[in-house]
């Protein structure tokens, strides 16, 4: 993935000599400085009619702002994911909706349950507009038929980066990259003396303490942690980090077998966290040591809090990306709904918008051509903190996610018998 990211001298100085007495300035001479003062005309854009609209040329930026302008008064509901993520996309995206185009953004979370999804499905009775997913969600969802296909006249999914842009025409931008880290505290481990790999995080006589790892209730894309702990130095060359990347199902067994035998240590002290918060919150507080987390929540609490926490990048950060969706359903159903969810979600997937949530999140776009503005200077105070910086990114491991909702149920049944 791309990474986000003068005088000369002059002779002694003379006494300026009186300005002569003004003379007339010639007509012509004028007219031209006179023209020159005048405010430059801004280009005329050109809007085309919507029927003009296809999946090969897509809406423009200004195309779906002025369609948007129709809805004015109008209100959608969105779900997102809650917590620290939320707040930045009330920022980036919500509170802009509604000062710029009228639009109320009704919000709602936690994300809905693949049972929800389907029942609204089947039902029609479908209670929100937008949804945010990660790609192994969302390619699960579409396996059960519970997502909408996009108008890909109206929502360009072109430049999205390729996880994403797999799912087309279900899954689309607005949403970012994010990674699942090993964060510690500080004051537990103060200055070098942190963890250094995921090897680290299992070594209860190098690194006594209690740990926390996401629970079995959602614990995808943390399949890859035993891997790295068991194989550290897969994250120093590309053949390596793909392999961690999609390991075989007879990969995974051996993996859990070998986490299972290692929660059933008599030393080992795990707890297992289920919301964003709770890593950060029990790091905090004292509760854990160490936890794999969110790098989002970990910075939010940094920043925020002024919390004693850190990331430990080098030990290796599984990069998960996230979309938005729609019931299946909607098109037919609620054709209104459908079509304001369309240009919204529209919107937020131009790389101007996207890019807008990496100044609130340590989370980066999913547009491609939104990676270069990160060179702005207002996202100075983020760009190192995210996933896909120029020091963060060797040290990532782009999640096959797609691969990862073929085998969800599967897998997740082991991680429940590895913690039991």
């Amino acid at each position: 993935m791309a990474l986000l990211m003068v005088t000369a001298c002059g002779e002694a100085a003379t006494a300026t000599p009186e300005p002569e007495a003004a003379t007339s300035v010639p007509a012509t001479a004028t007219a031209v400085a006179t023209a020159t003062l005048e405010p430059a005309t801004e280009p005329e854009v050109t809007l085309r009619p919507r029927d003009e609209w296809t999946v090969e040329n897509p809406a423009t930026l200004a195309e779906i702002e002025a369609e948007l302008e129709k809805h004015r008064g109008k209100s959608i509901v969105i779900v997102g994911p809650g917590g620290a993520y939320q707040a930045a996309m009330r920022q980036a995206y919500f509170i802009p909706l509604t000062e710029k185009f009228g639009i109320e953004v009704i919000e709602d979370s936690p994300n809905k349950t693949p049972a929800q999804w389907v029942t609204a499905a089947e039902t029609g009775n479908i209670a929100w507009d937008v949804s945010a997913h990660g790609v192994a969600d969302a390619a699960a969802l579409i396996k059960t038929d519970t997502l909408e296909e996009l108008d890909l006249s109206v929502v360009d999914t072109r430049d999205l980066l390729d996880p994403i842009r797999a799912l087309s025409p279900y899954l689309a931008g607005g949403d970012v990259t994010w990674s699942i880290v090993l964060a510690y505290n500080t004051d537990v481990y103060p200055g070098d003396s942190g963890p250094k790999t995921w090897a680290d995080f299992f070594d209860l006589d190098k690194f006594p303490g209690r740990r926390s790892l996401r629970s079995a209730v959602a614990w995808g894309g943390h399949i890859q942690i035993a891997r790295l702990a068991r194989e550290p130095e897969l994250l120093n060359s590309p053949e390596g980090k793909l392999a961690a990347n999609r390991p075989s199902r007879e990969q995974i067994e051996e993996d859990f077998e070998w986490f299972a035998d290692w929660v059933d240590q008599e030393d080992s002290d795990i707890v297992y966290w289920s919301t964003g918060s709770d890593c950060p919150s029990m790091l905090i507080n004292g509760e854990v040591d160490m936890c794999s987390a969110w790098n989002g929540r970990i910075y939010d609490a940094v920043v925020g809090e002024d919390a004693p926490l850190a990331i430990c990048w080098e030990c290796g950060h599984i990069v998960n990306m996230s979309g938005w969706d729609m019931v299946n359903g909607m098109k037919e159903l609620h054709p209104e709904r459908f079509e304001l969810g369309n240009l919204v979600i529209a919107w937020v997937t131009f790389p101007e918008i996207n890019v807008e949530v990496s100044k609130y999140i340590s989370y980066g776009p999913v547009n491609r051509k939104a990676i270069p503005l990160l060179d702005d200077p207002g996202f100075d105070h983020v760009r190192d903190e995210l996933p896909t910086s120029g020091a963060n990114a060797p040290y990532g491991i782009m999640l096959d996610e797609i691969y990862l909702g073929e085998i969800l149920d599967w897998a997740e049944e082991m991680y429940i018998t590895a913690t039991q």
